[in-house]
């Protein structure tokens, strides 16, 4: 079975990322709506749309064994993002959301990284910073709105909306892209290479990103591993949380 019941899955995400965005910013209780990981809007269920990390062009590259052996939706990693359109400065962009910036500006460079050969392959900015941006996502999905809301996660985000190059700010050790030669074929012992695409350590401030036979460095304001203080007035600097709702073109 490739697909996976993608009502049922956007409902899903959708109660997971309330359900996380509510502990970190209580007042969230009071109404029904959800921050998109890219923009950070607050906008309603029917806002937002299922997103493959990993784009669906890129997958319909992965060998037939593998495609018949794992979902396609495990393969790819998903999330929720706004499908309403984003008004930048003033001017409305055309799509929908953030769901089409990603697919306008990073999806075909996301299949050229899947299908490269980097014995050969030269990359280019768009490259490096659409892996970055799957990258932030691929964080995202795993430790919630805590990325998003961090200062770090403020920087990722803007990066989002800056496909050509990178900002000054984000790091020079956050714009260097290492890879290895690709696996061609599915077995059973190479499963978790196809089925879990983003593999995440973090190292204080740092999260190293693996994305099947890639590896970057993304910055992080702090461990998201750390405990978040929820009750207690005061709190030592290292359990303090203060989210940061900024959207990312302001």
């Amino acid at each position: 079975m490739n697909m996976i019941d993608l009502p049922d899955l956007k409902a899903k995400l959708w109660h997971q990322m309330r359900h996380d965005l509510k502990s970190l910013v209580p007042w969230f209780a009071d109404n029904d709506l959800l921050l998109c990981p890219a923009c950070c809007r607050p906008l309603r269920f029917d806002e937002f749309s299922l997103e493959h990390i990993i784009p669906q062009q890129a997958l319909a590259c992965d060998p037939l064994d593998v495609r018949d052996a794992v979902p396609r939706n495990e393969r790819s990693g998903m999330t929720l993002m706004c499908r309403k359109p984003l008004v930048i400065k003033g001017r409305k962009i055309p799509g929908h959301g953030c769901n089409s910036w990603k697919g306008k500006f990073y999806d075909a460079s996301l299949r050229d990284l899947i299908r490269a050969d980097f014995q050969r392959k030269q990359l280019n900015s768009r490259h490096q910073i659409a892996l970055f941006s799957a990258g932030y996502l691929a964080l995202f999905r795993q430790f919630g709105y805590q990325i998003a809301l961090l200062p770090s996660g403020l920087l990722m985000r803007n990066q989002f909306f800056h496909p050509n190059s990178f900002l000054r700010d984000v790091p020079l050790s956050c714009q260097v892209v290492l890879a290895g030669e690709r696996l061609r074929s599915y077995e059973e012992g190479n499963r978790e290479y196809w089925s879990e695409p983003f593999k995440i350590t973090v190292d204080g401030a740092s999260a190293f990103i693996v994305l099947r036979n890639m590896v970057l460095n993304l910055p992080l304001s702090r461990d998201p591993k750390l405990p978040l203080a929820r009750a207690l007035p005061y709190v030592p600097s290292k359990y303090a949380f203060r989210p940061d709702l900024r959207t990312a073109f302001e």
